[in-house]
């Protein structure tokens, strides 16, 4: 166990995008310490309990039934019929342990070469648990992932625990049930509840509603106080062979794909789901089966269908919720100003101020780079491959006033034993400097540089300078670090 490594568990409803996420998720487990891997229901895939139907067990459900799949649905609503439905789109059971058992098993003694930190197979498994699956919502019962929960939750680790919900957040809201359950009215309730509320930080529900309806139903009058972060950007969601920014819209696209991730790089990233690549998703309907078709299309108002080319990107969009966590030198986590991988971090409820400029994540690039660069640690020896460089910011957050000077200054060490670049920048987004044109920094892609607060600058503006250190290889690797600066 890593104490500095962000501690993260995951529920899913095994969604062909949450796959994608969690064979992503396998190249970056040496810089995670992963606490779970849960399945849970979602209003998009449940499996039943063989007795009772949706209606009975989760009367406000989500869950827009065959609607979804079969003509034009208008908008996402829930289905009438859908109330007797006993199980929806069932997701295959075993699929992630199946994953750790054989494709990640596979790779992992090379993954070893790049990063000795990289988790067995054997601990995978044994961290990976079955939720409350059987209805969209469903908290009737305590379940192994459940209690599994509430043991990582309360157990001595005082690390904040990031439960990133990639499907409904009912495993997670049964979890806070039980201990609300077992200490409310007790001495120590209110030790326990500071705990959860310390401790406990959830990703992937936005307006209290994640895929399902249980948190406002069943969790939120239990403990108001919960943290509940979201992300400025989707991170590789279903349309980003469309739509994602130009400098990184290529690394969706088939030839990119092809090359960089789904061929040659050992079974764990031939796993990876693309349009028309040939994969059946288990218990999807025809026109849910990407891997067998190369058209999108969910039947909303003013939405048309997507055609795609075969092997284009079909989804990762459960990894919004990974990617800020990941310990890449972002300071988002400690302060939303300071953005992450997925943009700027804000708590759940609030809105982020409308910027200028069109939305642009200048950290994408680099981190598809990573993607490549990281399949390659499957099948290629540790010389042929680029791999983190080590930053260390020296100059530390601070105030300054109006006119003064400030230096920058940092550290770097180069893995490979090859060169480096490096360049600061300002984080735009993160900013709130009140004349809006952003100061010059001097010496800008050098470890040593400075610039001038400008003269007009307000008390309470503030600067967020970012240091980018990149590997010259074929594929880069970056790292960073920031720096607030305040205005006195």
């Amino acid at each position: 166990m890593n104490m500095n490594k962000p501690r993260v568990l995951i529920t899913t409803d095994m969604e062909c995008d949450d796959m994608n996420s969690m064979i992503h998720l396998a190249l970056h487990l040496d810089e995670i310490d992963p606490a779970g891997f849960v399945y849970t229901a979602s209003k998009y895939h449940f499996n039943g309990d063989g007795v009772h139907t949706l209606g009975e067990v989760t009367p406000h459900y989500s869950c827009s039934g065959e609607l979804a799949y079969s003509g034009h649905i208008g908008y996402p609503h829930p289905d009438p019929e859908a109330v007797s439905l006993k199980a929806y789109r069932p997701f295959e059971e075993g699929w992630i342990e199946s994953l750790w058992q054989n494709e990640y098993a596979a790779v992992y003694p090379n993954l070893l070469k790049h990063s000795p930190d990289y988790p067995s197979p054997e601990y995978l498994l044994s961290i990976t648990k079955t939720g409350n699956i059987a209805f969209e919502g469903d908290v009737r019962e305590e379940t192994e992932g459940s209690e599994f929960i509430v043991r990582t939750v309360l157990d001595d680790d005082e690390r904040t625990l990031y439960l990133l919900s990639w499907g409904g957040m009912n495993t997670i809201v049964r979890a806070l049930m039980s201990i609300h359950a077992c200490f409310s009215g007790t001495p120590e309730w209110n030790k326990i509840r500071d705990k959860v509320y310390r401790k406990a930080c959830v990703l992937g529900v936005a307006e209290g509603i994640g895929q399902d309806n249980s948190w406002l139903d069943h969790g939120k009058q239990l403990f108001p106080e919960l943290r509940m972060l979201r992300t400025e950007f989707i991170h590789a969601g279903f349309l980003a062979a469309k739509f994602t920014q130009p400098d990184a819209i290529h690394t969706f696209k088939a030839p990119w794909l092809k090359e960089n991730i789904k061929f040659g790089h050992g079974p764990l990233m031939e796993k990876t789901i693309l349009f028309a690549d040939g994969t059946r998703i288990y218990g999807e309907p025809e026109n849910r089966q990407y891997g067998l078709i190369t058209v999108l299309d969910w039947g909303f108002d003013n939405v048309p269908a997507y055609h795609f080319d075969p092997y284009d990107w079909i989804g990762e969009g459960d990894s919004t919720t990974v990617v800020p966590v990941l310990p890449h030198g972002l300071r988002g986590l400690e302060d939303g100003r300071f953005g992450s991988l997925a943009g700027r971090l804000y708590p759940d409820g609030q809105t982020l101020p409308k910027d200028a400029a069109e939305p642009y994540n200048p950290f994408l690039p680099a981190f598809q780079s990573e993607w490549a660069a990281r399949a390659d640690w499957c099948v290629k020896d540790y010389e042929s491959c680029d791999h983190p460089p080590v930053v260390h910011v020296l100059t530390k957050d601070c105030q300054a006033a109006p006119g003064e000077t400030i230096k920058l200054s940092a550290e770097v060490k180069d893995n490979d034993g090859r060169s480096l670049e490096t360049e600061w920048s300002f984080y735009a987004p993160g900013c709130t400097l009140s004349t809006r044109e952003l100061p010059v920094i001097t010496d800008a892609h050098s470890l040593n540089a400075s610039f001038t607060v400008p003269a007009d600058a307000r008390p309470s503006d503030c600067l967020i300078a970012v240091f980018a250190c990149r590997t010259k290889g074929e594929k880069p690797i970056t790292r960073y670090g920031e720096v607030m600066i305040t205005i006195c």
